[in-house]
């Protein structure tokens, strides 16, 4: 499976947690199959010292989360 795009929508900060909760709408291509979206909630921590830029964090869980769910479906799911 490649994912061809991730865009983060939604995002809100949750204070009780520290976390920016959002919703990533991925462009996904599984393999020898049509294009098709997956809308995937997910957070990540407002701060992460040493880490990626918030919005790639969101999309790296984002598209993990998608694998993840596509592997236990039975669709061939790639590294991305």
């Amino acid at each position: 499976m490649r994912v061809l795009s991730a865009r983060v929508r939604h995002a809100r900060l949750n204070r009780q947690t520290g976390r920016v909760e959002a919703i990533v709408v991925l462009l996904l291509r599984p393999d020898e199959a049509a294009d098709h979206q997956v809308v995937v909630r997910t957070s990540a921590p407002v701060q992460a010292a040493g880490a990626a830029p918030l919005r790639q964090r969101l999309a790296a869980s984002a598209k993990l989360l998608a694998a993840v769910k596509a592997d236990r479906s039975g669709i061939n799911a790639r590294a991305a």
